[in-house]
């Protein structure tokens, strides 16, 4: 809650209005959109989201208003301290829990390796943590890091949903300090029964966790708050690089994201970024507001019938034109925006490179581990083999992706994988050679 003094400086420099009126304002203020203007068809929306209007405007104009330091004293340093703690009622709002519980940070790394290193200090020296075998590498790595062979793996079937059957057997037998699942994977979209392995926590009285950086932005977040730990970023939804939030349990005391000084309750040193996380939130309202994308209303859920539409036009048209490909997840409910297919005979790091001289801008799955080179651990769990894994191409389109840029896209890989194919010929795809 606000004091009265805060409060106060508010409304002199605003008048009495509430912070969720004036995000709302800014969705107001931009004007519709339509199809963002590009050159190339963008499909990496997995990996980040190009700058939402609202959040830019947002963006600027609390930092050319009130750049101050929320921890300072004077009255305009009062203001940005009423907006940051407005920002975090708004948000608790939409997620459904205590505004004390949220902590804002740098983005779902950074919070995500907070999680794994409190726990690590503050459980006893036997404690096991199980988390499913397709989270991100930034749950994966700190978790290994910090728990080495105290860390019990969740398996996952051939579609790449965590097998619920695994987790009641785990709980019946082991007693975890945290469970952790992703709610929506990044690599094949598939969506994950996070809310049943909440209740199988509850039961058992486990502390549950849930990266929620897909799912926020693409499907309603009212509900997440009920998790212990949830963690997002707000570039994965329209909102800047750089800032994200962490949930973490009721009455959680000692917990630091990072020492240096007494920002955001004690939990995480050094001054907030306001401008970058009243972006964040505004983007969110937005999203979250009667029949847009992720509304919880039938008119969102329309929208995102929609959406899955274009999606499932563009997967259709490519196993016309490329009988040989695999679409992974296909019979498991999945992201509506998310198309993540098996090349057979073709390196997706070429085809990647070849999409992006026909101006397809896509991926060959995880960013953060596509770069390295090493095999997906989301394949791998799936059973894919490394030398099958070789062959992703992962297609994420976003909320103004259109019908017909997904069939341009699919048309375009097809051509360019046959290409590929003419400069280093192999087995021809189709029935033939599949």
């Amino acid at each position: 809650m606000l004091n009265a003094s805060l409060t106060i400086a508010l409304e002199l420099h605003y008048g009495p209005r509430s912070l969720s009126e004036r995000l709302f304002k800014y969705s107001l203020a931009v004007p519709p959109q339509g199809p963002l203007k590009r050159t190339v068809l963008y499909f990496d929306y997995n990996a980040t989201s190009p700058l939402h209007p609202i959040a830019r405007q947002a963006w600027l104009e609390i930092s050319d208003k009130h750049w101050q330091n929320p921890s300072s004293l004077f009255p305009e340093a009062a203001v940005a301290r009423v907006l940051l703690e407005d920002n975090r009622d708004v948000l608790a709002d939409l997620l459904g829990c205590e505004p004390q519980r949220i902590v804002f940070t740098s983005g779902a790394t950074e919070a995500n390796n907070a999680i794994a290193a409190f726990l690590f200090q503050t459980s006893h020296r036997d404690a096991t943590v199980a988390i499913s075998a397709i989270e991100h590498p930034c749950v994966l790595d700190p978790f290994h890091h910090f728990f080495g062979n105290r860390v019990r793996e969740l398996p996952v079937n051939v579609s790449g949903t965590v097998c619920l059957e695994s987790v009641e057997s785990l709980l019946a037998t082991s007693n975890p300090v945290l469970l952790s699942v992703m709610a929506a994977n990044n690599e094949t979209g598939v969506i994950q029964p996070w809310e049943n392995i909440l209740d199988l926590c509850r039961q058992r009285g486990i502390s549950f966790h849930t990266d929620a950086a897909q799912w926020i932005g693409k499907l309603p977040i009212q509900g997440l708050g009920a998790c212990d730990w949830v963690t997002g970023s707000a570039h994965k939804f329209g909102g800047p690089k750089g800032v994200g939030f962490l949930v973490i349990p009721e009455n959680t005391r000692s917990f630091h994201s990072q020492r240096g000084g007494p920002q955001e309750n004690r939990s995480r040193g050094g001054t907030e970024d306001l401008a970058s996380i009243t972006a964040m939130v505004a983007v969110l309202v937005h999203l979250q507001n009667q029949g847009a994308p992720c509304a919880q209303d039938e008119t969102g859920a329309r929208h995102r019938r929609s959406l899955a539409f274009g999606r499932d036009a563009g997967e259709a048209r490519l196993c016309e034109l490329l009988p040989g490909v695999i679409p992974l997840g296909q019979h498991s409910e999945r992201l509506w925006n998310t198309l993540a297919v098996l090349v057979p005979q073709v390196e997706n790091i070429r085809l990647v490179a070849q999409l992006g001289r026909e101006g397809i801008a896509c991926s060959t799955g995880s960013a953060c581990s596509s770069s390295s080179g090493t095999p997906s651990a989301v394949l791998t769990a799936m059973g894919i083999d490394s030398s099958q894994a070789r062959h992703l191409i992962r297609l994420s389109g976003g909320w103004e992706t259109a019908p017909s840029e997904w069939i341009e896209a699919v048309e375009k890989l097809s051509i360019a994988a046959t290409q590929c194919l003419a400069v280093a010929p192999r087995v021809a795809l189709g029935p033939q050679g599949s």
